[in-house]
């Protein structure tokens, strides 16, 4: 019984020592401003897809003269495209996953000190365990990021090209280009 004693003891020390760890970890990336980019990035992301909806909107346009129905019908489809591409994903939700990533390679002492001096040689170790969690995390979102993408590109063309065919649209004459 006393081995089962000491067994959970040690478990939820380790546990609660991850904790600390995570804990501190946070307390670093709120004095870096981790979090703020990771913010700045989300929504230098969304604009990013809003611009792309509205390149291939302006690019079908271009070429359709549709009714208020289908540009209306061809705005849903717009929609419906980017918030197929804008996951609900937060800033606060990418640094838990570099957190516990993070918080792995530094001891509470490092962390400590990390926070209290952000210099000397330990800043530099920070630098490079900076670098490899951003890679890691590139890593984790980017398969996910480019399926989404791709299916959510390939979705839209398909709901513009119904709809420009059930609109029966007038095509716009082409420009002749002048001599």
């Amino acid at each position: 019984m006393k081995k089962y004693f000491l067994l959970f003891l040690l478990l939820l020390s380790q546990h609660s020592f991850a904790d600390v760890l995570e804990d501190k970890t946070r307390k670093l990336f709120e004095a870096q401003g981790v979090l703020a980019n990771y913010q700045d990035m989300i929504e230098q992301g969304r604009a990013r897809t809003k611009e792309d909806a509205k390149k291939v909107m302006d690019q079908m346009l271009s070429q359709l003269t549709p009714s208020k129905e289908f540009q209306d019908r061809m705005n849903l489809a717009a929609d419906k495209y980017m918030k197929a591409l804008m996951t609900d994903r937060t800033a606060e939700q990418i640094v838990d996953v570099l957190v516990h990533f993070y918080a792995q390679k530094f001891t509470e002492q490092e962390l400590d000190r990390l926070i209290a001096f952000y210099s000397s040689e330990l800043g530099r170790k920070d630098a490079l365990v900076s670098k490899e969690s951003y890679q890691h995390l590139v890593q984790h979102y980017k398969n996910e990021n480019d399926r989404i993408r791709i299916s959510a590109t390939n979705e839209f063309i398909k709901d513009l090209q119904l709809i420009a065919t059930q609109c029966n649209c007038t095509r716009k004459p082409s420009v002749a280009k002048k001599k």
